[in-house]
């Protein structure tokens, strides 16, 4: 029957209908813990976002550990069966790249050129417009902002110039038919090429070649990296991705802790403003707590009121923050989409930032911890007010009332 009580009571000063100060207060914070906790699980959502892009999106058109000398076809053919017994290692391709000169009517654009097996496309085909399984030779996929610079599209040919390297290296012209353009929304698109390996005249001047390899954890390429660096024959040089795209990677973990920081900031505001709130609903509530003390409420009585009052506003506003940060998390897309369209101009430019658009991604944990810290927060933070109401003298919250 007390507990009854208690809960009556705290319910009535939070959710009083008219315009006492402590149903206002009460509103204040509730507010002040939905505005921290939604933009906060709307920010994380946006960095997770970005990261999983980065592992699924970006990750998936390069290569983990790449694998590079100047030997004979014998040394990479047992380098390769090698390969093929590790777990670790999902698909492994023989590639060739050199320097080439791009012209296309009069203009000229200078890129790395990779000429690799037909199989090598598997890791790009939901991205290819067309899509095409193989490479023939004398064929090439160009990446869309770099076919866009160079005014082309599928079935255009681009004239290459290229060097044959050794003592006399002059340039060498060829001709490569467009088949099909990688369009991944990513900072790739600005420079990838590739052509058949049948493409005969431009393989007679390669000196050099390597092997791309995929695999099954990219966050393992540096390990499995200094593994081969350990195990091949010193006429081998090993690289992984890290190398070109771990800058990118660690930037945008730093980005996620920083705006976790600022955020996580605003909402320990928050949880000082329940704290604050609280004291000032003590304050007003002085005279009716005395008269519950003199009707028979010990203190205990009293400082659960205020417990349980702070416990309903951290619960109001963690549910209503999570529901928020939902909803706004889920619209952030068409709202990019929408500023997109009013401006005429994309918002993320993948000659800045590695994606095209604003990626978001949900993570139950991050919906069930953030709120959960808050109101666990909140229900500690109101114990110092909540003693501070048990603890004031009857007679002079009486005398007030008078």
């Amino acid at each position: 029957m007390m507990r009854r009580l208690h809960w009556d009571i705290a319910l009535r000063q939070a959710n009083d209908p008219g315009h006492g100060l402590s149903a206002f207060l009460s509103r204040l914070s509730v507010f002040g813990m939905v505005i921290a906790i939604s933009l906060l699980l709307a920010a994380l959502s946006v960095m997770n976002g970005f990261e999983r892009e980065m592992r699924v999106r970006i990750l998936n058109l390069v290569p983990h550990v790449t694998v590079r000398g100047f030997v004979a076809d014998a040394e990479w053919d047992t380098v390769q069966s090698q390969l093929e017994q590790s777990p670790s290692v999902t698909r492994q391709n023989r590639f060739t790249d050199i320097d080439v000169l791009f012209v296309v009517r009069g203009d000229a654009h200078v890129t790395r050129l990779t000429i690799t097996d037909a199989d090598a496309l598997t890791a790009y085909g939901v991205y290819l417009r067309p899509k095409v399984e193989s490479l023939e030779a004398g064929e090439l996929v160009i990446g869309a902002h770099l076919a866009t610079a160079l005014g082309v599209t599928v079935g255009d040919t681009i004239s290459t110039l290229f060097s044959t390297g050794g003592n006399e290296n002059t340039l060498r012209p060829s001709t490569l038919r467009i088949v099909s353009v990688l369009d991944s929304g990513t900072e790739i698109d600005h420079v990838f090429s590739m052509a058949g390996e049948g493409t005969a005249a431009i393989n007679e001047s390669s000196r050099g070649s390597g092997l791309a390899l995929s695999l099954t954890d990219p966050l393992e390429a540096p390990r499995y990296t200094r593994y081969l660096r350990d195990t091949l024959p010193p006429s081998f040089w090993v690289t992984d991705w890290t190398s070109a795209q771990g800058n990118l990677y660690q930037a945008i973990q730093l980005s996620r802790q920083i705006v976790a920081l600022m955020l996580a900031s605003l909402l320990i505001i928050a949880i000082f403003n329940v704290v604050t709130s609280l004291v000032l609903v003590v304050s007003d509530r002085r005279a009716p707590s005395s008269m519950l003390r003199a009707i028979g409420l010990s203190r205990t009585d009293i400082a659960q009121i205020f417990v349980i009052q702070g416990t309903l506003i951290g619960v109001g506003g963690a549910m209503l923050g999570a529901i928020f940060g939902l909803l706004l998390a889920l619209i952030i897309p068409s709202g990019v989409q929408l500023v997109e369209m009013g401006t005429g101009s994309p918002l993320l430019d993948t000659a800045v930032y590695p994606l095209a658009y604003v990626p978001v991604h949900i993570r139950l944990q991050d919906f069930l911890l953030v709120p959960g810290v808050a109101l666990a927060l909140s229900i500690v933070s109101c114990a110092l007010p909540a003693f501070a109401a048990a603890n004031l003298p009857i007679t002079e919250g009486l005398r007030e009332s008078r």
